[in-house]
């Protein structure tokens, strides 16, 4: 991959090693690099590494240095950490081809949006020292590289998004009409000493996989604590990504001061394998991030209403199934970490055996995963409710809900030799660091 034009690629500083010892990969020796800036490109485009690699750069970067890293991945939707999956995602289309094989689902560590990810699209991530931290600081710089290739309508808008406008005046009336279409959306994460600013880029990405995908049939009836997405309408930037790329890390430079002859900037290509098997707490986060129990149990406390006498819409996969709720129907269930916890079904307009249907409703299902089989199995149980009550809104949720693997055990505490990992390690230094300020808070206090 060439360097943007203008800018000289300083070389690495020789090293010498022995013959039995293997050069170090640059991750290897980044915590200890003296670069003040830095410049990282992936070379994979599976998420789960690169969302796993870019929380490993926030983590083990120089504290006060400055990091961009840009990557793309297959098509995949990928969360905030704190949203609702079923509120967000068209769960039913997803599990039809031929996006059940094609398109991944994914939750990922910072908060935001749900957004969708594709090979038409480019991510980019800035990590920064916390004291340096604004939200509108990197998306200008993003902008000013887009209008250096002739997108001159990019701007950044209140919300922190990057945005095309289009003005257009009205030859009658005089009016001028404003029309916006986001091509970026932002997502934050802030620790200790650390922040990052990462963000999408819609180039050409397939639009119409944004509209059906994150357009869930179950929004209207979930009512969550989490996060819930802005809609907005959207479009692609149509702009090369190598040489975007390229003009992204000019302006980045140029934003942290560094002109040509300055220092140098320390920068890396990442390969998914080599740094996989060199860097153990990017493997440990891929795996927690494929775990059922991230991706679902992370999902904050909501409840599933359907008011009687509704409709309930088609669903992929049930074409013309849309059955009409009793008029004295009720059916509630409230969830936390994806586990049923207090639920009422009933149809009577009885208010006795109301009572009764939503008691054994309660005990029938109680503890259930919010898995979509697994709820309409318990339903079938439940002897007081009609059964074509129970085989209509069971086949129903059955489809809009989905099937999951529930909670597999993932042991991210012992790496595969039967020691501690390096997240358990850095768990205990991080506990040991803590001990040590309540310690001088103590002493300070006395």
């Amino acid at each position: 991959m060439s360097p943007s034009r203008g800018l000289r690629l300083l070389p690495l500083a020789r090293r010498s090693y022995s013959t039995t010892t293997p050069p170090k990969t640059p991750i290897e020796l980044l915590r200890l690099s003296p670069h003040r800036l830095h410049i990282y490109r992936s070379n994979s485009t599976n998420p789960f590494f690169n969302l796993s690699a870019e929380d490993y750069l926030l983590r083990h970067s120089p504290p006060t240095s400055t990091l961009l890293f840009t990557y793309t991945n297959t098509p995949s939707i990928i969360l905030g950490r704190n949203q609702n999956i079923w509120s967000e995602v068209n769960i039913p289309l997803l599990n039809t081809p031929p996006y059940n094989s094609t398109v991944q689902l994914v939750r990922r560590r910072s908060g935001g949006g749900t957004v969708y990810h594709d090979l038409g699209n480019l991510c980019w991530s800035v990590i920064m020292p916390r004291k340096a931290f604004d939200r509108d600081f990197y998306a200008n710089v993003v902008v000013k590289a887009l209008h250096s290739l002739g997108v001159t309508t990019a701007m950044v808008n209140e919300r922190h998004d990057i945005i095309l406008r289009k003005t257009t005046t009205s030859p009658d009336t005089g009016k001028t009409k404003v029309r916006d279409k986001k091509v970026s959306g932002s997502a934050y994460k802030i620790i200790r000493e650390r922040a990052y600013h990462h963000a999408t880029l819609l180039l050409n990405s397939d639009l119409g996989n944004i509209s059906a995908l994150l357009r869930s049939p179950l929004k209207e009836f979930i009512t969550t604590k989490g996060v819930e997405s802005v809609r907005s309408p959207v479009e692609n930037i149509g702009v090369g990504k190598e040489e975007l790329v390229g003009k992204i890390e000019e302006e980045f430079l140029k934003a942290n001061g560094w002109k040509e002859g300055d220092e140098e900037v320390g920068r890396a290509v990442l390969e998914e394998e080599e740094t996989v098997r060199v860097r153990e707490y990017i493997r440990e986060g891929m795996m927690e991030l494929q775990s059922q129990k991230w991706l679902y149990s992370q999902t904050p406390e909501f409840t599933l209403s359907l008011p009687a006498g509704t409709t309930l819409p088609e669903l992929p996969g049930l074409t013309g199934f849309q059955p009409v709720l009793p008029p004295t129907s009720k059916l509630s269930l409230l969830t936390t970490s994806s586990t049923l916890q207090n639920i009422q079904i009933s149809t009577s307009p009885d208010p006795s055996f109301s009572f009764v249907q939503s008691q054994e409703s309660h005990i029938r299902l109680l503890h259930t995963p919010f898995n979509g089989p697994q709820i309409n199995k318990k339903l079938q149980e439940i002897n007081s409710l009609p059964e074509d009550y129970k085989k209509d809104v069971g086949r129903w949720l059955e489809h809009a809900v989905g099937g999951w693997g529930g909670e597999e055990k993932v042991d991210l505490w012992t790496d595969g030799k039967g020691g501690k990992s390096m997240r358990a390690r850095a768990a205990e230094k991080e506990e040991e660091r803590r001990e040590r300020r309540e310690v001088v808070e103590q002493e300070t206090a006395g």
